[in-house]
C-alpha cells in the first residue's frame, strides 16, 4: 500500500500509472519517429516537441483517468480493459483534434498523434494483460494474520473480501479463546486461540499482524508482540487498516480512545486560514464564470416548472449554527408539504424533469458560492444536513456531532464516494467517510476530492 494525498492505493496501481505515462511517451516518440524516418532524433533539435508531446500525455492520461482505467475493483475483464482504453484515447483523439484545430501550431505533424495513439493502444493492452499474469503468477501479496473476533474484524475481513485488487493474502484467524467463532469470520480458517500465539507467528511468519481483541485488559501478550514488532513485523489494529483500505472511519466498530489519541483531526490556525482564503478567492472567481450557466439554469427552471427559481433551506452548519444555504429549485413547489421532510433518493418523485438534469450533474449547488462567500461553507466539506435529520441522526449514530467540526462544503469526501443517503444506515456510511475526511484534512486531499468531483460532473455521476 502506498499513501498518496493522503490515501492508500496498492503499489500495483502505482506501477501501472508510472508505467503507462511512459508507454505514452514512447508512442509519442514512436510516432514522432515513424514520421521522421529516424529512430534517433534530438529533442534540443526541435525543442518545441517536448512540450507538445508532454501536452498530448496529459490529456491521453486525463482521459484514461476519466474512463475509470485505474479503478481496479470495477475491471472484469480483458474486454473491458480493452473497451476502457479505446474509449479513453478515442475521446483523447476528439479532445486533440479540437484543440489542434483551434491551434494549429500545437500540433506535431501530420499523421503524428494518430500513429502513437495506435501505438499507445496496443502498448497498454499488452502491458495490462503483462501485468495480470504476473499478478496471478507471483502477486501472492502481504501475508496478514489476524487476531481477535471483534467487530471491527468483521468489518475489515468483509472488506477484504470485496477487494480481490489488493495484494493481501489472509492466512487465518487466532481467537481469543476457545469459545471465540472463527467460522463466522467469512470461513477464514482458525489457527489456534491468542494462548498458541507464538507458535502460530513461527509457523506462519506473516508480514502484518492485524490486532481485533473485544476486551484488551489482561489479554493483550505486550512482551510477546514487542518481541516480534523488533523483527520488523507490522502491528496495527483492524480500524487502522480498515480506514487505509476504504477511506472510511468504521464508527460501529471503533473506540472513543482512538479518535482521541489518534494522529490526525488537527486543524491548525494556518490551514484555517488557507480554507477561508481560498474560499473567497477562488469563491468570487467562480461565481463570475458561472454567472452565464446560473442564468441559463435559471431559464430553464422557470420555464419548466411554476415557482421560484431560487429556494433557501435552513442547514447545521460549523459547531452546530444554523443558516441558510441557497440552491436552484429541483422539485416542484411545496413538494414536503404534506409528506414533510423526507431523504433525498435517486429516483425522487418530487423532482422536476430540469431538477433532476441539475441534480445529475450538480448544477443545482451553484447559488452555493455565495455561501461560500459569506463564510458559512467551503468548497470541501461534508455536506450540510437538515436540523431534522441531525437531530433524528445524532441519536442513532454514533459520533455524528463531530462532523460539524469543520464547515460544511459544496463537494465532499463522501459525495464523491457514495451515493444519495436515503436512510439512516445510508447517513452512518456517509458520517464515515466524512470523519475519515476530517481527520486527514490537507490541501492535497481536497485537491483530490475537486478533481474527483470534476469527473462526477462531466459524466453525469452526481452522488
Amino acid at each position: 500500500m502506498i499513501k498518496v494525498l493522503n490515501q492508500y492505493f496498492p503499489g500495483r496501481l502505482f506501477i501501472l500509472l508510472v508505467t503507462e505515462n511512459l508507454l505514452i511517451m514512447l508512442g509519442i516518440w514512436a510516432g514522432i519517429s515513424y514520421h521522421m524516418g529516424s529512430l534517433l532524433f534530438s529533442m534540443t533539435e526541435y525543442p518545441s516537441l517536448f512540450g507538445k508531446a508532454f501536452l498530448v500525455t496529459v490529456i491521453c492520461q486525463f482521459c484514461l483517468y476519466y474512463a475509470d482505467i485505474y479503478d481496479l475493483r470495477n475491471i472484469g475483464s480483458k474486454l473491458e480493459i480493452c473497451l476502457r482504453v479505446m474509449q479513453a484515447l478515442g475521446a483523447a483523439a476528439l479532445i486533440l483534434a479540437t484543440l489542434f484545430y483551434f491551434f494549429p501550431d500545437l500540433r506535431l505533424g501530420a499523421g503524428i498523434v494518430e500513429t502513437a495513439l495506435l501505438t499507445v493502444v496496443f502498448g497498454i493492452l499488452m502491458w495490462r494483460i503483462f501485468v495480470e499474469w504476473l499478478n496471478r503468477a507471483y502477486g501472492a501479496g502481504e501475508r496478514i494474520l489476524l487476531v481477535g473476533s471483534g467487530n471491527s474484524l468483521h468489518a475489515l475481513v468483509r472488506e477484504l473480501r470485496g477487494r480481490p485488487d489488493l495484494p493481501l493474502n489472509l492466512l487465518g484467524v487466532v481467537d481469543e479463546d476457545n469459545a471465540s467463532a472463527a467460522s463466522s469470520l467469512n470461513g477464514l480458517t482458525s489457527l489456534g486461540t491468542l494462548e498458541e500465539l507464538q507458535r502460530i507467528l513461527e509457523e506462519s511468519k506473516p508480514d502484518r499482524l492485524i490486532m481485533a481483541l473485544k476486551e484488551r485488559r489482561r489479554q493483550l501478550p505486550l512482551d510477546l508482540l514487542l518481541k516480534w514488532r523488533m523483527t520488523g513485523l507490522v502491528i496495527e489494529e483492524a480500524s487502522t487498516l480498515y480506514q487505509k483500505i476504504t477511506g472510511k472511519v468504521p464508527v460501529d466498530s471503533i473506540h472513543p480512545s482512538a479518535l482521541i489519541f489518534t494522529d490526525g483531526f488537527r486543524q491548525t490556525t494556518l490551514q484555517k486560514i488557507y480554507g477561508r482564503s481560498l474560499g473567497l478567492v477562488i469563491g468570487l472567481f467562480s461565481l463570475i464564470f458561472v454567472l452565464p450557466v446560473m442564468a441559463i439554469v435559471a431559464l430553464a427552471i422557470k420555464l419548466d416548472s411554476k415557482g421560484p427559481v431560487l429556494y433557501k433551506q435552513t442547514r447545521v452548519g460549523l459547531n452546530g449554527k444554523l443558516f441558510e444555504v441557497r440552491k436552484f429549485r429541483s422539485m416542484f413547489v411545496d413538494a414536503e408539504s404534506k409528506s414533510g421532510p423526507v431523504w433525498a433518493q435517486d429516483v425522487d418523485p418530487r423532482v422536476t424533469r430540469v431538477g433532476r438534469f441539475l441534480r445529475k450533474v450538480r448544477l443545482d449547488e451553484l447559488p452555493q458560492f455565495i455561501n461560500v462567500l459569506n463564510g458559512d461553507m467551503s468548497f470541501v466539506g461534508p455536506r450540510p444536513e437538515r436540523p431534522f435529520f441531525v437531530d433524528l441522526l445524532k441519536e442513532k449514530v454514533p459520533f455524528y456531532d463531530l462532523r460539524h467540526s469543520v464547515r460544511p462544503g459544496i463537494t465532499g469526501w463522501a459525495q464523491v464516494s457514495c451515493h444519495y443517503g436515503a436512510s439512516v444506515d445510508d447517513a452512518q456510511q456517509k458520517l464515515e467517510y466524512d470523519l475519515f475526511y476530517i481527520k486527514n484534512f490537507s490541501l492535497s486531499f481536497d485537491c483530490l476530492i475537486l478533481f474527483q468531483t470534476i469527473k462526477i460532473v462531466l459524466f453525469g455521476r452526481g452522488r
